[in-house]
């Protein structure tokens, strides 16, 4: 998670990332040198007459570019609350938001649920008029603790005000 807070007199933001521990240029040059070396592997055996290797090799190496893909597509995912005294915006998606709600922050309360059961993870919820917006969906639970304090702290500053 990376989270960073600008808390100035007229607005608190908070940006949510995942982490990533790769960036695009690494994941393309980790798949590349795995693809030769199973596509060399490959092709001894086919050399030897074991050919049908070959296409699983490549199959083996076109799901692993998938996946890292769609894990690679994940991890740009943002999230930039904002709180000031009147107002509090949730924006959220990749390279630009795309979706965006926006709620009275006298009327927004905070609420972090507990995972149900252990296997699953709890969820942060920032709620108004009946409304849920769920956010840092991707947060560990000590992340996500972390952040609806620092939102609690945020909220409660701005409608003192």
């Amino acid at each position: 998670m990376k989270l960073s807070s600008d808390n100035e007199l007229a607005l608190s933001r908070f940006v949510i990332r995942p982490n990533c521990s790769m960036s695009w240029r690494d994941t393309k040059v980790f798949v590349a040198s795995l693809a030769i070396l199973s596509i060399g592997i490959a092709l001894v055996f086919a050399i030897q007459g074991l050919w049908v290797i070959l296409p699983f090799a490549g199959a083996e190496v076109l799901s692993l570019a998938g996946v890292l893909y769609w894990i690679s597509i994940k991890t740009r995912e943002c999230e930039v609350i904002s709180i000031d005294q009147d107002r509090v915006r949730i924006e959220s998606g990749r390279e630009h938001a795309t979706r965006l709600h926006e709620l009275q922050t006298a009327w927004t309360s905070v609420q972090l649920y507990p995972p149900a059961p252990p296997t699953q993870h709890g969820r942060l919820v920032m709620r108004s008029k009946g409304i849920e917006y769920e956010v840092g969906a991707f947060l560990n639970e000590v992340e996500r603790k972390s952040l609806a304090s620092s939102i609690k702290s945020a909220l409660a500053e701005k409608i003192n005000l």
